[in-house]
C-alpha cells in the first residue's frame, strides 16, 4: 500500500503550505568528499504523525518515499528516523560523493497539508592560508610605522568552504575593540572572509606582533595564522615626501560605488530579521586619489558601526575602498534606504540599498 502511494505521490506536484517549519538535521552539512553515513533528519515539530514523507536527494534521478517499512529504491542510501508516527523521516548516505552536492529537499505531510525541508550538502575546502595586509595610506616602508599613527590593517582568508572563522592577537593577547565586523563574500561556493584592524601605534607596541588567526576544520591543526611584526620608526621623515607624491598624481574617477550583503547574514528573501546584525560593505574600485565615503540611513548621517576605510593600490597607482557597516536591524528601518557615497575630486557618487525587515 506504501509503495503505491509513493508511486502516485510522486506523479502529483505538490501545494507547499505555510503555518509549520519543517526542523532539519543538520541545518547545512559541510563535508569532506567520501565522508561515510551522512544522516539527513526532516521533523515535525511536536512529533505530529506525518501521512508520507518525499524525498529528493541531490544526484539521485528521481525523489522517493523515505520510510521505516519501505526498502529505498537507492543504493548507498537507507532510511534514517523515528519514524512516520512520531513525525520523523530522512535518509542515510552511505558516502557522499561529488554528485551529492547541492540541496536535499524532504516533503512531509500532517493532517493532508505539505510542508517542505531543504539541507545544502557540500564539501569542506580548506582556504588559502590567511594573509595580513596593510592599507595604501599607511607608510610601513622598511616593515615600520610611526608612533602615533594609525596602523590599518587587513586580514583575508580567501577561497574556502565554509568560510573560516577569524580572530586577532597583540602579543598574544586577544584583539576586540580595534576590530571592524568581519566581512564575507561568497562565489562559487567558495568563501573569503575579509576583517579591518586599525590602532594608533603607541611606544610600548615596538617589537610587539600582530597575528591573524583563521580557523577551518580542513587545516590539519584546526587553524593557520598570519603575522605582522609591528617596529617602531626612528623618524619620519618620509612623510612630507609621500605626501608630496600623492599630490602630483592624475586624477583618475573611480568606479561607481557598490554596497555588498555579507554572505554570512541570514535573510529572507532579501529581508533582514529585526534584531539581527547586519553586515554590509561599500566597495570603490580605482580612484586616484582615493574615494572618501559617507553613509545614509534616508537622511540621517550614519557614523556608529564603521570600519576604519582600507585602501588597496594597485600596480597603476589607483585605490580601491572598502568600508564596513555594522548595524542591528530595527523594525523602524523597513522601507528605508541605505546610502554609500563616495566622494573625490571629480564628483560623488552613490549607491542604495532600500531595507526590508521581517520579525
Amino acid at each position: 500500500m506504501i509503495k503505491l502511494l509513493a508511486s502516485l505521490l510522486l506523479l502529483v506536484p505538490f501545494a507547499l503550505c505555510s503555518g509549520i517549519v519543517v526542523q532539519t538535521a543538520p541545518k547545512f552539512a559541510f563535508v569532506p568528499e567520501g565522508h561515510q553515513n551522512l544522516n539527513l533528519l526532516c521533523e515535525i515539530p511536536g512529533s505530529n504523525p506525518i501521512d508520507f514523507c518525499i524525498v529528493k536527494v541531490p544526484g539521485v534521478a528521481a525523489p522517493f518515499a523515505a520510510s521505516e517499512r519501505l526498502p529505498t529504491p537507492v543504493q548507498g542510501v537507507t532510511y534514517f528516523g523515528r519514524g512516520w508516527s512520531k513525525g520523523s523521516c530522512g535518509v542515510t548516505l552511505a558516502k557522499v560523493e561529488p554528485k551529492n552536492e547541492g540541496t536535499f529537499e524532504c516533503v512531509l505531510s500532517v493532517a493532508g497539508q505539505t510542508y517542505k525541508g531543504t539541507i545544502d550538502i557540500a564539501f569542506k575546502v580548506a582556504p588559502e592560508p590567511p594573509v595580513i595586509e596593510v592599507s595604501s595610506n599607511v607608510d610601513d616602508s622598511n616593515g615600520e610605522f610611526d608612533y602615533g599613527k594609525p596602523l590599518i590593517a587587513k586580514c583575508a582568508s580567501r577561497n574556502g568552504w565554509p568560510a573560516a572563522k577569524l580572530s586577532w592577537y597583540l602579543d598574544g593577547k586577544p584583539v576586540v575593540n580595534e576590530l571592524g565586523a568581519a566581512f564575507t563574500e561568497v562565489v562559487d561556493k567558495k568563501a573569503t572572509v575579509e576583517q579591518f584592524y586599525r590602532k594608533a601605534v603607541a611606544v610600548e607596541d615596538n617589537r610587539k606582533k600582530l597575528v591573524c588567526r583563521a580557523e577551518h576544520e580542513s587545516y590539519p591543526n584546526g587553524f593557520m595564522e598570519a603575522a605582522l611584526p609591528v617596529k617602531l620608526r626612528k623618524s619620519n621623515n618620509n612623510a612630507n615626501l609621500i605626501q608630496k607624491d600623492v599630490s602630483k598624481d592624475v586624477e583618475v574617477k573611480p568606479s561607481a560605488p557598490k554596497l555588498l550583503v555579507s554572505s554570512d547574514v541570514p535573510t529572507n528573501d532579501g529581508s533582514f530579521r529585526v534584531g539581527s546584525t547586519m553586515v554590509v560593505e561599500c566597495v570603490a574600485r580605482d580612484g586616484k586619489p582615493a574615494a572618501t565615503f559617507l553613509w545614509f540611513l534616508d537622511d540621517q548621517l550614519v557614523y556608529e558601526g564603521l570600519s576604519t576605510p582600507f585602501l588597496t593600490q594597485n600596480s597603476r597607482g589607483a585605490f580601491t575602498t572598502q568600508q564596513v557597516l555594522q548595524r542591528v536591524v530595527k523594525a523602524s528601518d523597513n522601507g528605508k534606504t541605505l546610502v554609500c557615497k563616495a566622494r573625490h575630486p571629480s564628483g560623488t557618487s552613490e549607491t542604495r540599498l532600500t531595507l526590508k525587515t521581517y520579525s
